[in-house]
């Protein structure tokens, strides 16, 4: 089964070609991430900067839901990866000559909103570089790579900037981001057409109504989106969990994140294997109360121990959802609306994480790190008892309406 799993996603060349580079690239962005929060600690910026470090990060993400979407439809795939991932790497470039904070800013918020249109563009591009039947195994590669890379990129950010400086990090976050670019532009496959759409008539609710009509995905993306704020907001909160509460050196703190990683990439091949619209709704369902116990122990455990296995089926049940809704909202999307609907997504996802960041935040703060996890724990697990029964319901009902379909009339085979 394994042998048939890499030749049936890794025959294809422009996946040869797609995967290289964008696990280069995600290497490089868990560096320059480490590296700029570094560089603002050390600059003696305080907290209240690299809080808004991060909100600029996310912020275009959100705002640009309907344009991004947009483009990434109505144009040429090949212009719009390596126009913005040559942008990417111009700024990188200019953030090496270690710039303002207000210039830094400004650097970061041209890097997300050439992010804001990239994502969708693959998203939209991926169905065709593989075909139907395959993208559950490229989604889930894609996503267990993402989930690896990126923190083994933040450690070489770390190790970097303290031998280098941020200089070196940065530029060679550049060079990824231009690797990029020129294996997108080696990609046979396209996507998109003649510029025929006005940005004017971009609507950030066009990818919502696309959602909204698929009877199953919708009522799994509400329910995502809760839980996306838990894992992102306690994940605010677990530094005081492991360092207060449980006693843990800096060093166990960091090994936490290894054994999350630990947890996604078999996540991710397990998702790989799934191939039917079925198998992903019920997988999607099951990582959601995964997470919810996982999250009650995680702030109720007096053992360390116990804490790390939890935090590795979290790693693992996160792997499996976001794979398995991200196969399912691009195999259930009209091909032309598939940016839209990509970039509505992620945008509603980053609102909602700038929100737990708050939210979740201002809660253990008041109230301590195990009461947060248990509460935010408890009430995912409420969620998981609200949807589930309904989008299994309906994922019934479309099963049984699928079948009658496919059975012969009276008059067949006469």
């Amino acid at each position: 089964m394994k042998g048939q799993l890499h030749e049936s996603v890794w025959r294809h060349r422009d996946v040869r070609i797609v995967v290289p580079g964008r696990a280069l690239s995600l290497i490089g962005d868990g560096m320059l991430t480490v590296v700029l929060l570094l560089h603002l600690h050390d600059g003696g910026y305080g907290a209240l900067a690299v809080t808004g470090l991060m909100v600029i990060e996310a912020m275009p993400l959100v705002a640009l839901i309907g344009v991004a979407g947009r483009i990434a439809d109505s144009h040429d795939s090949r212009m719009i990866l390596v126009s913005a991932l040559v942008v990417q790497s111009i700024a990188c470039v200019v953030l090496a000559t270690d710039p303002s904070l207000f210039a830094i800013y400004l650097l970061v918020a041209v890097l997300q909103t050439a992010q804001a249109v990239i994502s969708p563009t693959w998203s939209g591009l991926t169905p065709r570089l593989v075909g139907e039947d395959e993208v559950g195994r490229l989604v889930a590669l894609n996503q267990g790579l993402a989930q690896t890379l990126v923190p083994v990129g933040a450690a070489l950010g770390g190790l970097a900037y303290g031998v280098a400086g941020m200089r070196l990090a940065v530029l060679v976050d550049a060079a990824t981001f231009a690797a990029l670019a020129v294996a997108a532009y080696t990609v046979r496959t396209r996507r998109g057409g003649a510029l025929v759409q006005s940005l004017t008539h971009a609507d950030w609710r066009d990818g919502l109504r696309v959602l909204r009509a698929d009877h199953i995905v919708w009522p799994l993306f509400v329910a995502s989106i809760p839980f996306v704020g838990i894992l992102v907001g306690t994940n605010v909160v677990e530094v005081f969990l492991v360092r207060d509460d449980l006693g843990m050196s800096a060093q166990w703190y960091g090994f936490a994140d290894l054994v999350m990683v630990a947890g996604a990439i078999p996540g991710a091949v397990l998702a790989g294997r799934i191939a039917s619209d079925d198998g992903r709704v019920r997988a999607v369902l099951g990582s959601f109360l995964m997470l919810a116990v996982c999250v009650v122990i995680c702030g109720m455990t007096p053992w360390f121990w116990l804490f790390l296995v939890m935090v590795l089926g979290i790693g693992l049940a996160a792997a499996v959802m976001s794979s398995c809704f991200g196969a399912l909202f691009i195999l259930r999307t009209p091909e032309e609306f598939r940016g839209r609907v990509s970039s509505a997504v992620n945008g509603v996802l980053q609102a909602a994480s700038i929100v737990s960041l708050v939210v979740v935040g201002g809660i253990g703060a008041a109230v301590g790190a195990r009461p947060t996890f248990v509460v935010a724990g408890a009430a995912a697990f409420v969620v998981v008892l609200v949807a589930a029964p309904r989008v299994l319901a309906r994922a019934s009902g479309e099963r049984v309406t699928r079948r009658r379909s496919l059975q012969p009339t009276s008059g067949d085979g006469a």
